[in-house]
């Protein structure tokens, strides 16, 4: 069979428009279902269906705004920013999407592109928006505490966030100006006389406290104003008060990282080594990927002689950051204690690699070498000590070097 040029050019011309038309509606469908499962809280499944529409359709814009949504709630926030980037290229004025976008890069540690962003949503025009937010203290791991939207709470809560920026770039005078802007427009907000204490504590304003009770006053459980005013306290030296309002902020939030870090803090220096190991504990609940707590609740069984709690809690330090030094010399510090010299020399060593004028580690292995009678070794390593400032009783050098 034969056809035509002018026949021919129609058929794939043909052809082409009805697939691209086929690809179209396929990209409605995918956004539809992903849709759906966004508003059932499926994000997981949301973000296959957002992709599937993208790929139909790389066009389909309002499908990157809702992927970001649902690339935010699984914590892959640097693909959320992304997709806002790209959305906000062809919508440069979008409100919801520059706020979100501006929150974001907060998280993300980007302060002065979150301002950027927070300063010109805040410049915009009013408009309507369909867009509901769920606000939680910013400052605070907890969950979702209420319901907002562009109409009702937008603007005190750009201030707020404009407010925390400041204070991260340690503009504190101006962070203060912000939250008192926050304030003004919604003053029964504990979150916003926080932010703007912590803002006041870092200007050095003995106001701060007030900030602290006036949020309690609103909410008598918010475990960051209860935490923020027992560590006031703990300065003053009321450390009753102190503990009690520490405890109140545990109960109040057991989801909250920090009043069980500033608890066992304050239990190890009291001399309280078991207390302070449950709270690095509890702490490890919340968050197991950070090698400090570790570190110190295995200083924490080192002083309750619990020498396989503080072996494992130092290994787990140096798997999770090979070159902390200080964990090697703790590590080699439990060998020692339980005669195990030559493991021990061998922690010891690879501290000093990892910190090569590190003194208390070539100290500590001229000791675990003098109990193996290395002696040129272990001499040659407490001059080194020595050498770096470590003060040595003077027998102790004559026992290991002779006179």
């Amino acid at each position: 069979m034969k056809f035509s040029f002018g026949l021919l050019v129609l058929l794939v011309f043909s052809i082409d428009f009805a697939s691209a038309q086929n690809r179209n509606e396929n990209a409605v469908l995918y956004y539809e279902k992903g849709e759906t499962f966004l508003n059932e809280g499926k994000y997981a499944e949301a973000l296959t269906e957002f992709d599937k529409c993208l790929q139909q359709s790389p066009g389909y814009y309002q499908a990157y705004l809702n992927r970001a949504y649902a690339k935010q709630q699984l914590h892959d926030y640097e693909g959320a920013n992304i997709d806002l980037s790209i959305y906000l290229e062809q919508n440069p004025n979008q409100p919801e999407a520059l706020f979100s976008r501006g929150t974001l890069r907060y998280q993300l540690g980007k302060y002065a592109e979150a301002k950027e962003d927070l300063l010109k949503v805040l410049n915009l025009p009013p408009g309507e928006t369909n867009t509901v937010y769920f606000k939680k203290p910013a400052s605070s791991t907890s969950g979702i505490s209420e319901m907002i939207t562009a109409q009702s709470g937008f603007r005190p809560q750009i201030y707020n966030y404009l407010g925390l920026v400041d204070t991260q770039l340690k503009k504190y005078s101006s962070a203060i100006v912000w939250f008192d802007s926050a304030i003004a427009l919604d003053p029964s907000q504990p979150d916003y006389y926080v932010n703007r204490g912590v803002a006041k504590e870092n200007f050095d304003d003995g106001a701060a406290v007030a900030d602290y009770k006036k949020a309690l006053a609103i909410k008598p459980d918010h475990a960051i104003a209860l935490k923020n005013l027992s560590m006031l306290n703990r300065k003053k030296g009321n450390l009753a008060e102190a503990d009690d309002q520490l405890d109140n902020a545990i109960e109040s939030d057991s989801s909250m990282l920090y009043p069980y870090l500033e608890r066992a803090y304050q239990r190890m220096e009291a001399g309280y080594y078991k207390g302070a190991a449950e709270d690095y504990s509890s702490a490890l609940k919340v968050t197991d990927r950070d090698p400090e707590i570790w570190f110190n609740r295995g200083l924490a069984r080192e002083k309750l002689k619990d020498w396989a709690g503080a072996y494992a809690d130092y290994t787990k330090v140096i798997a999770l950051n090979e070159k902390s030094e200080k964990a090697w010399l703790g590590r080699g510090n439990i060998l020692t204690k339980q005669a195990k010299y030559e493991e021990a020399i061998e922690d010891y060593t690879a501290a000093i690699t990892y910190q090569p004028d590190y003194a208390l580690a070539f100290y500590n292995r001229a000791i675990a070498q003098n109990k193996l009678k290395q002696k040129d070794e272990a001499c040659a390593d407490l001059n080194r000590a020595i050498n770096l400032g470590l003060k040595i009783e003077a027998k102790l050098k004559t026992k290991i070097c002779g006179d």
